[in-house]
C-alpha cells in the first residue's frame, strides 16, 4: 500500500519542487461539477505539486521568455503528473492526471472565462502548499507566487498535510489591485473578461504571447512571504 511519504518522494524525484496532499473531504466546497469526485468518482485523495517559476522572467523588457517559461512549465508539470499515473497504475493504484493549463471543459466565450476542471491554486490551499494571494495567485512561504502547479487524483487514502496557516498578503497591501491596469482584481476574485482583455496578445501568425504578469511582479512577496522588497 502507498503512503504520503512514497507518494511525495516519487513526486519530489519526478522533477517537483514541493508536494502536498489533501483528503478529498476537505473539497465540499467545490463548485458543483468541479469536485475532484466530479471527475474521478472512487477519489480519495488529491496530490498537489508545484515548480518553481524561475524569477529572472520578471527582470526582462520583453515578455516572450516570460511566455516560453511558461509554456514549458505546463510540459513539465503535465509530464510528472503523467509519470505519476503510470508509477501509481503499475503499483495497482488508479490515479487521473489534472492538466496543469488546458484541455479543459468549461468555457464561458461572452465572459471570456475558462475554468479547468480542477481548481489546482484551491487545491493548493487544502494540500497545505500556501494560501490564496489578493492576486488570486497561490502563495507559498518558500516560493511566493512564482510557481506552476500540477496535481493527481488517486483512489487511496493518503495522510493528508496540514493547511498553511501562515499569512501569505501584507495586511494592508493592496499593490497588485491598485497595479492592475485592467482593474481586474477586488482583493478576492479576478474578472476574467478583463484580465484576458491584456494578459494574451496576439503577435500574427499563429503567435501570442503572455503580456502582462504585473499582478505577479509586484507582489512584495512574489519571492516567498518573507521577503519585503520588490523585483
Amino acid at each position: 500500500m502507498i503512503t504520503s511519504e512514497d507518494m511525495k518522494r516519487k513526486t519530489i524525484e519526478a522533477g517537483a519542487d514541493i508536494c502536498g496532499i489533501a483528503s478529498v473531504s476537505r473539497f465540499e466546497k467545490a463548485p458543483k461539477g468541479f469536485h475532484p469526485c466530479d471527475i474521478l468518482p472512487d477519489c480519495r485523495s488529491v496530490v498537489v505539486f508545484a515548480c518553481r517559476f524561475p524569477l529572472s522572467t520578471l527582470k526582462v523588457r520583453t515578455n516572450s521568455p516570460y511566455t516560453l517559461v511558461r509554456n514549458m512549465m505546463v510540459r513539465k508539470l503535465d509530464q510528472i503528473s503523467f509519470r505519476l499515473t503510470e508509477e501509481l497504475e503499475n503499483e495497482g493504484v488508479v490515479s487521473i492526471p489534472i492538466p496543469s493549463a488546458d484541455p479543459y471543459d468549461y468555457w464561458d466565450p461572452q465572459q471570456n472565462h475558462g475554468r479547468g476542471i480542477l481548481s489546482l491554486k484551491h487545491s493548493g490551499v487544502q494540500a497545505g502548499l500556501g494560501g490564496m494571494g489578493k492576486n488570486t495567485l497561490l502563495m507559498n512561504d518558500r516560493f511566493g507566487n512564482m510557481m506552476w502547479l500540477g496535481a493527481v487524483l488517486v483512489t487511496t487514502d493518503l495522510e493528508p498535510d496540514p493547511v498553511a496557516l501562515y499569512e501569505v498578503c501584507v495586511e494592508k497591501c493592496s499593490v497588485c489591485i491598485d497595479s492592475c491596469p485592467q482593474k481586474a482584481l477586488d482583493g478576492t476574485t479576478i474578472n476574467q473578461k478583463l484580465c484576458r482583455e491584456r494578459s494574451v496578445t496576439s503577435t500574427g501568425g499563429g503567435g501570442w504571447v503572455l503580456s502582462c504578469n504585473v499582478c505577479r511582479k509586484v507582489c512584495p512577496n512574489h519571492n516567498g512571504t518573507t521577503s519585503k522588497t520588490t523585483e
